[in-house]
């Protein structure tokens, strides 16, 4: 495969992650909502642990694990960040 290729391929694997995140942010925020009528906390140390071991577990190349983690705790990070600042 030419470099070109490679580009346009992560380029559409790209489109589809920030799609998902997308997703994901509005979910979050609709949580966040919940959990502000509940008065729940923002951060779930428990809930985080076991997001980071399902993603760790759905990869096929274990290798992956630390970087799959670095993401996912960048995206809960995010995350937190959406709910905290909820109006």
């Amino acid at each position: 495969m030419e470099l070109g290729r490679f580009r346009k391929e992560i380029d559409k694997i790209d489109r589809e992650i920030v799609k998902l995140l997308e997703k994901r942010f509005i979910l979050v925020s609709d949580l966040g909502i919940y959990k502000k009528k509940q008065n729940l906390p923002v951060y779930d140390e428990a809930r985080e642990k076991e997001v980071l071991e399902s993603c760790r577990d759905m990869l096929e190349n274990k290798e992956y694990s630390k970087y799959i983690d670095d993401i996912y705790l960048q995206i809960m990070k995010a995350c937190r960040f959406i709910q905290g600042n909820l109006k």
